[in-house]
């Protein structure tokens, strides 16, 4: 792709802004904890707001958001796909879209969560073509003015060219894993490149795949709160650890988005906006941290083992 074709495409992301900061709830949290850390978030000036239909968390983000009050929240929701023959594709956005929008109140965001057909097993022609009649679907939505904006989410370099190659409405984002544990330099790069902004998900390294599936992968599942390095480097600059990992994934660029029901740790979380930052050495301390096994394409590996499991029953309705 010719740079300046990449520089175009760059311009046109960069006219959706997108904050610097936001709040994850996955996991399904207590509907009235997960409103406060809303209420909290946003009244601290954490301005996005990260969810997806199949957390449950929806009616109490739009709860804290109208408790808020206020009304420039950017409110980023995720759909999954599933195999045509279980439901078609378009249908099925259409629905999630919907429904996701009258919980939430708002959606200025929308963003394919994997790209792999959640349900079951499938060939890489069928999810294609499952992924290719989603996209337009959401964009025939933003047409409509129901969303906003397209992104995706634990996309690697070639699945995010194949939306980016079919798109009207271009990805404006790309949600995946952003920590000193897995810290994705080459695919953050390629997202810059295409001016697709990075919206980072487990900021404090903790992932999702080791701690529900840990025969599925070859990495633990805790945090790096408790590294001695993060430990040094939140002293020096003057923070808490989990400080410290939200200031170096936005010193790489990164939108974190840290979940916590906990409004004081929500506040605290805030001050990274103005209060909390790295020097170049420190940043660069903590790049050290990664672990080389950990990435997007070893997840989607990983997702996919999982998938194909025979105990594997989850039903991404």
């Amino acid at each position: 792709m010719r740079l300046t074709t990449l520089a175009v495409m760059a311009q046109t992301a960069a006219a959706v802004a997108i904050p610097r900061l936001g709040l994850g709830s996955a996991e399904g949290p207590p509907h009235e904890a997960m409103a406060s850390a809303v209420d909290a978030a946003v009244r601290s000036g954490v301005l996005m707001i990260d969810t997806a239909q199949n957390y449950g968390s929806e009616a109490a983000i739009g709860d804290g958001l109208r408790r808020s009050g206020r009304d420039d929240v950017f409110v980023l929701c995720k759909v999954d796909l599933c195999t045509r023959s279980r439901e078609d594709p378009r249908r099925r956005m259409r629905r999630q879209v919907t429904e996701s929008k009258r919980k939430l109140g708002r959606l200025d965001a929308v963003a394919l969560h994997w790209p792999l057909l959640l349900d079951a097993p499938a060939s890489e022609d069928d999810a294609r073509s499952v992924r290719a009649d989603a996209w337009r679907e959401l964009e025939a939505m933003v047409d409509e003015g129901l969303v906003g904006c397209l992104g995706l989410s634990n996309f690697d370099v070639e699945l995010m060219d194949e939306i980016i190659a079919l798109a009207r409405h271009r990805p404006v984002l790309n949600e995946v894993e952003v920590s000193p544990r897995c810290y994705q330099e080459e695919l953050m790069a390629a997202c810059e490149a295409r001016g697709v902004r990075v919206v980072g998900y487990s900021p404090y390294g903790t992932c999702w795949l080791a701690k529900y599936f840990p025969s599925f992968v070859p990495w633990p599942a805790a945090s790096v709160l408790d590294d001695a390095t993060v430990a040094a480097v939140a002293a020096e600059a003057g923070c808490t650890p989990a400080q410290a990992c939200v200031a170096w994934a936005m010193a790489k660029g990164a939108a974190p988005i840290p979940k916590s029901l906990d409004p004081e740790r929500v506040r605290a979380t805030a001050r990274c906006l103005d209060d909390v930052a790295l020097t170049a050495d420190q940043v660069a301390r903590l790049d050290a941290l990664r672990d080389p096994r950990r990435g997007v394409e070893a997840s989607l590996a990983a997702h996919a083992r999982i998938i194909a499991s025979p105990d594997y029953a989850w039903d991404p309705t």
